[in-house]
């Protein structure tokens, strides 16, 4: 029963993150995302007490199988340069996948919206960036980053990773980026963040 129950809660998930993404957050309701998965809504609100409930956890569950990956290789004992680099690269790649910058969009307008903006970002996004932020800060007391404030560093590195693509992150251009163009601006930005927090 409990592999069953787990089974059809993740189901839930992946098609309400199927419906939001393809609606965005306000158009849709839970009568749709209870008929796209094939349950009712009473058993719908069994698993999830509201919309606003199964959309925080679709934003974790998205950037769990999106995002963590990319900072798994935040790990002590290598080159800087190269553990920035596969950060880099990893990170880059996955943020500009079309799905998580739709989902990036809707967090935006209902974080505005509505309010919950805090929250979906401390229970999603937040967590992965406080794993950079905690490198950094080790990479600090190593000697082999200049002291600093590590949240600071880890808003300049990813900014700097990400500074390319606003057009496409904010729907201005719809050209996805090939693996070369990220390659190139991953290089980039490692170098130029490497020579601002040089000891």
């Amino acid at each position: 029963m409990r592999v069953k129950s787990e089974t059809r809660r993740k189901a839930i998930i992946q098609g309400a993150a199927d419906v939001f993404l393809e609606k965005g957050y306000a158009p849709t309701v839970m009568a749709e995302i209870a008929s796209r998965v094939g349950v009712s809504k009473p058993t719908l609100y069994g698993y999830f007490p509201s919309k606003e409930e199964l959309f925080l956890e679709v934003i974790k569950t998205l950037v769990a199988e999106r995002l963590s990956s990319a900072f798994e290789p935040l790990i002590e004992g290598q080159e800087l340069s190269e553990i920035l680099q596969t950060f880099g690269q990893q990170f880059l790649t996955n943020v500009l996948k079309p799905e998580i910058v739709t989902l990036r969009g809707i967090l935006m307008t209902e974080a505005q919206r509505t309010g919950i903006g805090p929250r979906l970002y401390k229970e999603g996004p937040g967590q992965e960036v406080d794993k950079l932020a905690f490198f950094l800060a080790k990479e600090m007391l190593a000697g082999r980053l200049r002291p600093g404030k590590p949240e600071t560093a880890a808003a300049h590195l990813l900014g700097m990773l990400e500074g390319e693509y606003q057009d496409f992150l904010l729907g201005a251009t719809d050209t996805q980026p090939t693996a070369e163009q990220i390659a190139q601006s991953v290089d980039d930005a490692v170098a130029i963040f490497l020579r601002g927090y040089a000891p």
